[in-house]
């Protein structure tokens, strides 16, 4: 077990420094904020927090009917008033003029959290904050009201200020709060070892509830003690991240309506489990056209899948889940439900399982993990220049099967298209086994394939291990480096 839990705002100085500019701001009039982002990554939180510190009102919305969502505003704002008894708050009007009044005598901090379950039985609710931040309103300018909504469906959240909705030009603040990336993860796990911080990654990713709550604030302290962990905090019976995505795709209002929840899971464990061309994916589900094409629609919008293009393909697009713990649920989880109905001997199902982690996991994590320290951790002078166009690509060599490249790294070119782009980095990523010579020379044939527009490109091994002879070779060599777990989780 982990030793005392950190503070519960680890990593998030620089939103939280957002906040309280907001909140802090000298406008004489009312201002708009957005805060938007998935579950559990400690949105409520800083938002409590912040309106504990600026002595403002905090309300988290009900999801239910119109009047019992009132009703439960109408208790919280009695309560902060210190009135005898609940407002009679009759509409949704009243009740938004009845929060700006807040802050008539000194600017306040006023936070409608869940604010997507108030829009499910007042879709208008937009419209009317629209208007009581319109430039001229009365109210607007004779109140000092700093009012925040939250939400974490991120499909709704996300439209409230585009193109022609209502709210659109009224915000001063949209702030977006994602999973953390893996250097503060560790920060938030409290791993000292680098490989079992990898491992703990490769099944909760960055989000903090993850870390805390649902694993009741235990974590690996070491590779040891980390098939422990897995077995009593994660795979054990009753634990809460055996139901977690259900519980996701259930709470989205994106989602959560769907008559096709089974095509939401198919094309997530497709996507999850290493199916990132469109073609494997309409293979794996068995599905295509339309029909599949809204379902991934939804699960980019609702932030559980990202698409990205190909650095150094034309028409190649790529699908990667957002989420560490969708490959761990869908490779394990999932594809093993007698988890769930377990009682005795975990660990010696996890023992079976533990290949098909290091596979289907852990393997596609390190790669992810690498991508992201050359996007956003790598000096440029390591890629060979700027970065940017950063993923993975396929490459045929002579007779041999299309293998998969890594990491790419492509110039712009001044928008050349990806075909004729200039190959600034090429990288393989190993973890758990020793890198040799032969890694090297299969990027050095890759190279090769690229032609004239890959000759200085910079060859990239990221790994756990690596042997002596590759190391003396990198040393004496200015094209090739070696980013082991130090240089990953430190370095440049």
């Amino acid at each position: 077990m982990t030793g005392t839990p950190p503070h519960p705002l680890v990593g998030r100085h620089r939103e939280r420094e957002l906040l309280h500019t907001f909140a802090s701001s000298p406008a004489k009039n009312a201002t708009l904020g957005i805060v938007w982002g998935r579950r559990r990554v400690g949105k409520s939180a800083m938002l409590q927090d912040l309106v504990k510190s600026t002595d403002g009102f905090y309300h988290q919305a009900i999801r239910g009917s119109s009047g019992e969502a009132l009703r439960a505003l109408s208790d919280d704002i009695a309560t902060r008033l210190n009135l005898p008894a609940p407002l009679a708050l009759t509409s949704w009007s009243q009740a938004m003029e009845t929060l700006l009044r807040l802050a008539e005598q000194r600017p306040m901090t006023i936070v409608l959290d869940e604010f997507p379950y108030l829009l499910e039985h007042t879709p208008g609710l937009d419209s009317i904050i629209q208007s009581l931040f319109g430039p001229q309103h009365p109210l607007r300018l004779n109140t000092r009201a700093r009012l925040i909504l939250c939400g974490s469906s991120i499909s709704i959240m996300s439209k409230l200020l585009a193109g022609t909705a209502p709210l659109r030009g009224r915000a001063g603040l949209s702030l977006r709060v994602t999973p953390f990336d893996f250097r503060t993860s560790r920060e938030l796990h409290r791993v000292n070892d680098l490989s079992t911080a990898i491992s703990t990654f490769a099944v909760i990713g960055g989000v903090a509830a993850y870390a805390r709550e649902m694993v009741d604030d235990d974590l690996p302290l070491s590779s040891e003690d980390f098939d422990r962990w897995v077995c009593e905090r994660v795979l054990a019976p009753g634990r809460p991240l055996l139901g977690e995505i259900d519980l996701l795709l259930s709470e989205d209002p994106a989602t959560a309506k769907s008559r096709k929840i089974n095509l939401y899971h198919s094309t997530l464990a497709a996507v999850a489990q290493g199916c990132h061309t469109w073609g494997t994916i309409t293979n794996y589900v068995k599905t295509g056209g339309s029909s599949l094409q809204a379902i991934m629609d939804t699960l980019i919008a609702s932030d559980l899948v990202t698409r990205k293009l190909d650095p150094v393909r034309t028409n190649r697009t790529l699908y990667q889940p957002v989420d560490p713990f969708l490959r761990f649920h869908y490779a394990i989880i999932r594809k093993n439900p007698i988890l769930a109905r377990l009682t005795t001997d975990t660990a010696a199902l996890w023992a079976r399982l533990t290949p098909t982690f290091r596979s289907l996991v852990l393997g596609p994590c390190f790669e992810w993990m690498a991508r992201e320290w050359t996007m956003h951790m790598a000096a440029h002078t390591t890629i060979g220049g700027a970065p940017e166009h950063v993923g993975s690509t396929v490459l045929n060599q002579g007779a041999e099967a299309e293998h998969e490249i890594d990491i790419v790294v492509a110039a712009d070119d001044e928008g050349a298209p990806p075909e004729k782009r200039t190959v600034r980095a090429l990288g393989e990523a190993k973890i758990g086994q020793t890198m040799t010579m032969q890694h090297l020379h299969r990027l050095e044939m890759d190279r090769a394939t690229f032609g004239p527009r890959a000759a200085n490109a910079r060859l990239l091994l990221f790994g756990s291990s690596f042997d002596a002879a590759l190391i003396m070779e990198a040393e004496r060599r200015a094209d090739v480096e070696i980013i082991d777990l130090e240089r990953l989780y430190s370095g440049q």
